[in-house]
């Protein structure tokens, strides 16, 4: 995002994601299809086989997507400056997930918070504990703060603490959670569902392309994380409409498996069942690090292409040694930034720009440039560009 070439409004936002969700609106729907068992399980799926031969024009057309993704932008997001400089003395809340990458975008959201003056404070919970989450709502609440902050947790299972925020006046600003409701009290939604789409689709162009338009790929999806699921039904969407000879199977992966680091073995029992898959893509390629050891351990090392979402360091890094193909890069320092942003905006009454949900987003691959980090936080400048727009130093 923040790209001089796109992105400059909601209408702006829709378009570009009805875009990577046909990728070719000429193509027929590919036979992409599978089952799989309910949220917080794991099964392999079966699909039926699509024809033999790839399209060019559906390459082309996958290409074209992803070059405007390859090369990191220039501005951030937001562009309207304030009025004048955000008061100090305020204290924002974070209700921090245990996932490494709940604390990068923590990282960003205090160091954002420190600039303008404010006291930044930060509240642990587990996700495969609710009421931690519970408890942190009431506990931040203690500290008189402007607005807090959730991550990656799915709307329902803190929805209930809204009107309590809304009669104490605090804002809520979702982070990587998925689909929330846009209200008085949630001012806005960081990397929403449409967000997290745009990075499905992105994946599935880089799939299309480099399978020539006639691949097979396990998409393994977490949707226990509202988020995560709609990565991986973006990029199921965008495959089915985009590529008329690929094959996609379908596995959803529990926060069971992730809490136990079953999920690499389960994901190398889906690729035996079915040798001819020769791609898996997963809505966070970070929960799954230790996934290209469980293919080499399995006979399965340069045999299986490794895709997927939000890329830190370590994946990043093996896309040079070849143990990764692809990840998509998301700005998750960055989006503690647009936070704290919205948080400001709010509190001087300013209206919060439909842009300010989406952070930074690329695709990298072995010949990316971007020296490897936890976040695509793009571009490099970004917090001396928000420092301006909010009149500081």
């Amino acid at each position: 995002m923040g790209r001089s070439r796109g992105y400059a409004g909601s209408k702006r936002l829709r378009l570009l994601l009805v875009v990577g969700v046909t990728l070719a609106t000429a193509i027929t729907a590919c036979s992409s299809s599978s089952t799989s068992n309910g949220s917080g399980g794991s099964s392999g799926g079966s699909s039926s086989t699509a024809s033999s031969g790839g399209s060019s024009s559906e390459v082309e057309k996958a290409n074209a997507f992803i070059k405007q993704y390859l090369t990191p932008p220039t501005r951030i997001s937001v562009t309207e400056p304030l009025a004048s400089p955000p008061p100090a003395g305020k204290t924002l809340v974070y209700l921090q997930c245990e996932q490494p990458q709940c604390q990068v975008v923590g990282a960003g959201m205090q160091a954002a918070a420190e600039a303008v003056g404010w006291e930044f404070k930060s509240i642990p919970y587990q996700s495969t504990n609710p009421s931690t989450l519970t408890s942190g709502f009431t506990q931040a609440l203690r500290y008189n703060p402007v607005a807090v902050s959730i991550i990656a947790m799915p709307y329902a299972l803190w929805s209930g603490n809204v009107p309590q925020y809304q009669q104490a006046g605090v804002p809520i600003i979702p982070v990587y959670v998925g689909p929330a409701d846009s209200n008085s009290t949630i001012i806005a939604n960081i990397a929403n569902s449409e967000y997290a789409a745009l990075h499905g689709q992105l994946l599935s162009a880089w799939f299309i392309s480099d399978s020539n338009a006639k691949g097979k790929v396990l998409s393994a999806s977490i949707p226990d994380y509202p988020y995560l699921g709609a990565v991986s039904a973006g990029f199921e969407a965008a495959v089915a409409s985009g590529c008329s000879a690929c094959e996609v199977t379908k596995l959803k992966i529990g926060l069971p498996d992730l809490s136990t680091g079953a999920v690499n073995g389960t994901i190398v029992s889906a690729l035996r069942k079915d040798p001819s898959i020769k791609y898996v893509v997963v809505s966070n390629a970070a929960l799954v690090q230790a996934l290209p050891a469980a293919l080499a351990a399995a006979g399965l090392s340069g045999k299986v292409k490794i895709a997927g979402c939000c890329g830190t360091t370590a994946q990043q890094q093996g896309l040079k040694s070849g143990q990764v193909a692809a990840v998509t890069g998301t700005g998750t320092t960055y989006a503690g930034w647009l936070v704290v942003d919205a948080v400001i905006r709010h509190a001087q009454g300013l209206p919060i720009p439909a842009n300010e949900e989406f952070p930074s987003v690329g695709l990298l691959t072995k010949d990316s440039q971007v020296p490897p980090s936890d976040g695509y936080d793009q571009p490099a400048d970004y917090a001396d560009q928000f420092k301006a727009l909010w009149k500081i130093r």
